[in-house]
């Protein structure tokens, strides 16, 4: 479980602001002009959502045309801001903190009684620069470091107050030090309790942990405070502003590993519960993938030479994998019995399965590499060349034995379900639940083997080709990675056939997303990253949604290249490049991540609005994001 706090993310002052904007999405879109004097809040993934609603973001007053409204920022802003806009007859809606408001007052009237105000925090600060703002006599220190206690005269009356969200260690530092110049400066401790409450119950929860999530901007200070208060009790902290940016900094997810996560006050809720859900589905993912790897297959007795090692082979191209599928039989059981008595034999048998098919698909795909391992045929073939065998006769070798150990484990995994302690009613159902997810995989394989050599032309027939890419993504992906496992182990949990069709729902867009991912990643992404060469897809003329949006919509020359170079077998790097280039050019690319983007919000739509546990969706909701966002 992901251990986190209550305290995690929005403060009360970026909560309000945020509300208040909210109310105004639905105004723009009739037409009315609402301005953002400022940033609400210290967040470029917030900011950017409102700006892409329709708000105007401004830092100047003369951009604010009359009669329209302004929100102001959380932070605050001068005095003097106020009597400009009220000027211009704009409607104000007043966002500054409720803790940063008295601030102002102390300020505007302790300026105007002659005393010098002093501000610990940082000069640049949006919430300083709106405290300044009310000095009336424009006589305000800002204390950043011990330096600047240089220029304050200690025979003057002295007013103290802090910038809410300064750190505790130095605005007591600063206090002391003012205090010991002169004893009569009049204190008033403005720090923010919610902000110190929340960076101490971090540290504390930090301290016990493996692994501690922060999740904020950089350009925030609060959330840089937050995140060096929880690093320095615990050495592998993560400063992220997004689940992107997690995945990206591959943080060391392992079996039993204690993790823990806070959202700084500026923090968007969306983001924190999308790291959450993508950590705990990671959690749930660790442990399936060491219960399956560590299923003890028996040892095959009285078996020749050839096949003990054709077996072995089998057994080490099945290691290391993801293992989604087998994870995702785990949670189907989970979700329809609360429990994970059946899973494990079910599970061990389709990855089985997925590794033999894999050894036939290597073959048909002519890949050398899987896993970053060099392919069973492509093993086979070397052997043979090496005991200088004629290259055909080692070509042929190699394929054929690859056959039948993809043969072997198809078999195999059937025999382990057969062999399964589970009762026989329920056995039939996952058998039946099986062979039609087998069928269906080998329907999509047989289409996306074919359509190359009896294409279908996106730029003459473009409804018929993406309706054929559509049938081999939903069979050979969406059926048998995603669907088909969660249904597979719902069955585990005799669940009904309602909840079977519910998860059937889920996971088929899902699935469709997951494939159009791979195929930019197919495209996009390093051999390093693929564990097989990235130019794979193109060799091999993979028909593909990307592809085919790209070909509709290309210019003539640019179709002439695709023409000329996908599915060129001695295509280069910079072949590579170039239809990468049209792909982003003709705006396929984006085409395609809006795809993904609108399915999976589908299958999102379909778990909150299900009457599953609130455990089953944040696992489904972590299952969505760990497909659609990973770079891998």
């Amino acid at each position: 479980m992901i251990s986190t706090i209550k305290e995690s993310g929005f403060c009360h002052g970026i909560r309000r602001a945020v509300s208040t904007a909210d109310k105004y999405a639905q105004t723009i879109k009739q037409g009315q002009k609402v301005y953002l004097y400022g940033d609400l809040a210290n967040n470029s993934h917030l900011m950017d959502k409102y700006i892409n609603n329709g708000f105007i973001l401004t830092h100047n007053i003369s951009e604010i045309e009359p009669n329209s409204t302004v929100i102001i920022r959380a932070h605050g802003i001068p005095k003097s801001v106020y009597a400009t806009l009220e000027a211009k007859n704009i409607h104000i809606e007043d966002c500054t903190c409720t803790h940063i408001k008295p601030i102002h007052k102390i300020v505007e009237t302790e300026s105007a009684n002659g005393k010098t105000m002093l501000i610990v925090g940082k000069k640049d600060h949006p919430e300083v620069i709106g405290i300044r703002g009310w000095c009336k006599n424009d006589n305000a220190i800002v204390l950043e470091t011990e330096a600047d206690l240089e220029n304050i005269d200690w025979t003057a009356p002295l007013c103290v107050v802090g910038q809410t969200t300064s750190k505790p260690e130095w605005w007591s530092k600063a206090i002391d030090l003012i205090l010991k110049n002169q004893p009569n400066a009049e204190i008033h401790n403005t720090l923010c309790n919610v902000t110190i409450l929340k960076s101490e119950k971090a540290a504390q929860l930090a301290s016990d942990l493996d692994i501690m999530v922060v999740i904020g901007d950089r350009k925030s200070a609060n959330s840089v405070e937050l995140f060096e208060t929880c690093a320095k009790v615990c050495p592998k902290t993560f400063f992220v502003s997004s689940l992107q940016e997690l995945i990206a900094a591959k943080p060391p997810l392992q079996l039993k590993a204690k993790i823990g996560m806070v959202g700084s006050a500026s923090a968007p809720p969306e983001i924190i519960n999308s790291i959450y859900d993508y950590l705990t589905f990671a959690e749930f993912l660790i442990e399936a993938k060491y219960e399956i790897e560590n299923f003890p297959h028996k040892t095959e007795p009285n078996k020749t030479a050839f096949v003990n090692e054709a077996i072995e082979d089998l057994y080490e191209h099945n290691r290391d994998g993801k293992r989604i599928r087998g994870a995702l039989i785990k949670l189907g059981e989970k979700i329809a019995s609360n429990s994970n008595n059946n899973f494990l034999t079910v599970a061990a048998a389709y990855e089985l399965f997925q590794t033999a098919i894999l050894i036939h698909d290597d073959i048909i795909d002519r890949s050398e590499t899987r896993r970053s391992k060099t392919t069973i045929h492509a093993a086979g073939r070397q052997a043979q060349l090496n005991n200088e065998l004629p290259t055909n006769e080692a070509m042929h070798y190699g394929i054929s034995r690859a056959i039948c150990i993809g043969d072997y484990g198809l078999f195999k995994a059937n025999s382990l379900l057969a062999q399964a302690e589970i009762d026989d009613a329920i056995k039939v159902r996952i058998f039946k639940q099986f062979s039609d997810i087998q069928l269906r995989t080998i329907e999509g394989e047989i289409t996306d083997v074919l359509l190359p050599y009896k294409p279908i032309n996106p730029a003459e027939n473009y409804a018929a080709y993406t309706e054929t890419v559509d049938q081999i993504y939903r069979h050979k992906t969406a059926w048998y990675t995603i669907a088909g496992p969660l249904m597979l182990g719902a069955i585990c949990g005799s669940a009904t056939e309602e909840l079977e069709t519910q998860l059937k729902n889920i996971g088929l867009p899902l699935g469709i997303a997951f494939q159009i991912k791979d195929d930019l990643l197919g495209m996009y992404a390093n051999d390093e990253t693929l564990g097989k060469p990235a130019i794979s897809d193109m060799l091999e003329k993979k028909q593909t949604l990307i592809y085919g949006y790209a070909y509709k919509h290309a210019t003539p020359q640019q179709r002439q290249q695709l023409d000329q170079l996908y599915g060129k077998q001695n295509a280069t790097q910079q072949d590579l490049e170039t239809v990468r280039e049209i792909f982003t050019n003709t705006n396929a690319k984006q085409f395609s991540e809006n795809e993904i983007n609108k399915l999976s919000q589908i299958s999102l739509d379909l778990i909150e609005k299900s009457q599953l546990t609130d455990e089953s969706k944040t696992l489904l909701r972590g299952l969505v994001h760990f497909l659609i966002v990973r770079e891998y």
